[in-house]
């Protein structure tokens, strides 16, 4: 076969890369390819338009930690460690206000009548009320402890499901 001449190639095939040579064929001329005009739309191609695949599903990692968040997971002794210095904290604001407040006042109760400094009074009264909220708070735990359990037995004796079973 013979290279093709100017005049014979296609309109069409302008602006594309020239085709290798068959075998036994000389390589044509070098030449830099034609550029086509500037303002021009490129030739239309005959070859069926491509298909790709469908893109991936996003990465199923969990997000990057927070700005400031070293990754180290909070334990026990930490939990406990935190909780008790706030208490101590809070016990010397306590002890202040009530080295603070020595004034004694006048209470009655169920027809006791007593005096105490208003600080001492105070206390009394507070640490009362956390009494009060922590037999009320373990009431609920005990409830709720005997209905887990009164569950878990009804599960228990109830035989498993089989997967396939509607």
């Amino acid at each position: 076969m013979s290279n093709p001449k100017e005049s014979d190639v296609n309109p069409a095939d302008q602006g594309r890369p020239p085709l290798p040579p068959e075998r036994g064929e000389a390589p044509p001329a070098s030449h830099p390819p034609e550029q086509p005009p500037q303002g021009s739309l490129p030739p239309q191609s005959s070859l069926p338009p491509q298909t790709y695949p469908p893109p991936e599903p996003p990465p199923t990692t969990p997000p990057p930690p927070a700005p400031g968040h070293t990754g180290i997971r909070r334990t026990r002794a930490g939990s406990l460690w935190v909780s008790l210095t706030v208490g101590g904290l809070f016990l010397v604001a306590l002890l202040i206000f009530v080295v603070q407040n020595t004034t004694s006042v006048r209470l009655g109760f169920l027809g006791w009548h007593f005096m105490l400094p208003v600080g001492v009074a105070i206390l009394v009264a507070a640490v009362a009320g956390l009494l009060v909220m922590a037999i009320a708070g373990s009431i609920r735990i005990i409830q709720l402890r005997q209905a887990f359990s009164k569950l878990n037995r009804k599960n228990a004796a109830r035989p498993p499901r089989r997967p396939d079973a509607q």
